[in-house]
């Protein structure tokens, strides 16, 4: 018979696939609730992603988004950083190679008289500038990055709870009436 293994039973194959069917059911099941601690981590390692399997999705996005913001802001610096870099080593050669040309050779020389160059100063600053724009893109980065796992712990922890509390006013002949309403059920 064609579709069935040797050696196997009729009733042996229909219970078989009965039992993998029932085995993916209960997989199933326990792969649609996440976890706190797991939603932490999934959100800790990519933002967004314990929201996404809490069912949070907008709040997915919002946490994807900043830290994609974070890492471009990262990758810009980082960029800047370089061309700061660059520029600041091109100004101090010229500024040697003018200094070496003047007869001036002694290197605590050269490096004193850098210092005082307008230009080298003002790229050596720019660089300090960027690698301190580096450092604070760097630690928004990872602030974003452990608030999404931490509000994903939170989410999920809070994913059943009940209706919130809601307190209604209205302002009724001379007083004002105020009703609670909590859910039952």
């Amino acid at each position: 018979m064609p579709g069935r293994l040797v050696g196997q039973e009729g009733g042996a194959a229909a219970a078989d696939t009965t039992q993998v069917a029932d085995s993916l059911a209960v997989l199933d099941a326990v792969a649609g609730g996440i976890s706190p601690s797991g939603a932490f981590l999934r959100g800790s390692l990519i933002p967004g992603w314990g929201h996404a399997a809490s069912g949070s999705l907008t709040r997915g996005a919002f946490y994807f988004g900043a830290e994609s913001l974070a890492g471009w802001m990262l990758y810009k610096t980082a960029r800047r950083l370089g061309v700061a870099r660059e520029q600041a080593r091109v100004w101090e050669e010229r500024v040697t190679a003018q200094l070496m040309v003047d007869g001036v050779t002694d290197p605590m020389e050269i490096e004193t008289l850098l210092g005082e160059n307008e230009q080298v100063a003002r790229f050596r600053g720019l660089v300090d500038a960027r690698e301190e724009q580096r450092e604070d893109w760097f630690a928004v980065a990872i602030f974003t990055l452990l608030l999404s796992g931490v509000d994903a712990f939170v989410s999920t922890h809070l994913q059943d709870f009940p209706e919130p509390l809601t307190i209604e006013g209205n302002p009724v002949g001379g007083g004002f009436e105020v009703a609670v309403r909590i859910p039952v059920g």
